[in-house]
C-alpha cells in the first residue's frame, strides 16, 4: 500500500468514524465504494449511512422502512476530505408500503462510483422518480464544485441515459435492448417497466441527435406483451424500426437531423 492509499484509508475510516448512529435497528455506516489515484494523489469514496426508520423490529418493515442516505466525497493530498454530493430515500426491505399511492417500496438512494476525473466523479444513481426504483440507474458527472451535469459520454450512452430519466417507472425498470442506425446518430431502445410482480409493459423509442446537437426521444410503441428491437434501417424519408411484431416509422425530416 503506498503512503497516500494509507492517508486515503485513514480519511475515509475518519469520515465513518464521524457519521456513526447509535440505533439497534440501523444498519452500520461504512464505505459504500472507493476510488484511489495514488499517481495523482486524489481519491473519491461513497459514504453509506442509515439515518432514519419507522420499523419497530428487524422483523417489522414499518410504515416507509429504512432511510439511508449516500453521499460523494472527494479527497486531495493535503486537504480534508468534502462532500460533493448526496441522496437519500425511505426503501422498505421486502414488500411495498399500502400508506403510498401507488403502493411502493420506494426507492434503492444507493450511488455507485464509476470513474475519478481531475475535475469531478463520474457516478451513477436512481432518478428521483423511481419510486421502488432498483435498476434505473443513470450517470451523472458531480464537479468539484458540487455542480451536477452529464459526463462525456457516446451517442449510445447518451441516448440510453436520456430514456432511463424519461421512461415511467415502477420500481424493476431496465433498458432490454438497444440498436443504433448504421452511419447516424440514431437509435431504437427497448424499454422495460416492471413492478416485480404482477404487472408490467415494454416502450419503444426513438432517440437521435439533431442537425445542432441535441438529443431527442419519441415513444413509437407501448405493449404489455414483451418487445424488442429486431432492426433499425433508413428507407426513403423514413427511419423504420421493426420490434419483431411490428413496425414503426419516423419521417426523417420531422426528425430534424438533416
Amino acid at each position: 500500500m503506498s503512503d497516500f492509499e494509507e492517508y486515503a484509508k485513514k480519511a475515509m475510516d475518519a469520515v465513518v468514524a464521524s457519521h456513526q448512529h447509535d440505533h439497534p435497528l440501523y444498519r452500520e455506516t461504512g464505505i459504500a465504494g472507493s476510488i484511489v489515484d495514488a499517481e495523482n494523489r486524489q481519491a473519491a469514496f461513497v459514504l453509506m449511512e442509515q439515518i432514519d426508520t419507522d420499523r419497530l423490529s428487524h422483523e417489522d418493515e414499518g410504515w416507509l422502512g429504512d432511510q439511508y442516505r449516500y453521499s460523494v466525497w472527494y479527497l486531495v493530498e493535503g486537504q480534508g476530505p468534502r462532500q460533493l454530493f448526496e441522496d437519500h430515500a425511505y426503501i422498505r426491505p421486502r414488500t411495498a408500503s399500502m400508506m403510498t399511492s401507488p403502493p411502493s417500496r420506494g426507492r434503492d438512494a444507493t450511488i455507485y462510483l464509476k470513474e475519478l476525473l481531475p475535475d469531478g466523479v463520474v457516478v451513477e444513481t436512481t432518478p428521483k422518480d423511481a419510486e421502488g426504483g432498483m435498476y434505473s440507474k443513470v450517470k451523472l458527472k458531480v464537479g468539484l464544485d458540487g455542480k451536477v451535469g452529464e459526463p462525456e459520454m457516446d451517442f449510445m450512452e447518451q441516448a440510453e441515459n436520456l430514456v432511463k430519466r424519461v421512461a415511467p417507472k415502477l420500481g424493476y425498470d431496465y433498458i432490454r435492448g438497444s440498436v443504433r442506425l448504421e452511419g447516424r446518430y440514431v437509435a431504437a431502445i427497448t424499454y422495460g417497466t416492471e413492478n416485480g410482480s404482477t404487472y408490467g409493459y415494454d416502450t419503444q423509442y426513438l432517440v437521435w441527435k439533431t442537425a445542432d446537437g441535441k438529443l431527442r426521444h419519441r415513444e413509437l410503441l407501448r405493449t404489455e406483451d414483451y418487445n424488442c428491437v429486431m432492426g433499425i434501417k433508413e428507407e426513403g424519408n423514413h427511419i423504420i424500426v421493426d420490434t419483431g411484431k411490428s413496425k414503426c416509422q419516423a419521417d426523417i425530416k420531422s426528425l430534424g437531423i438533416e
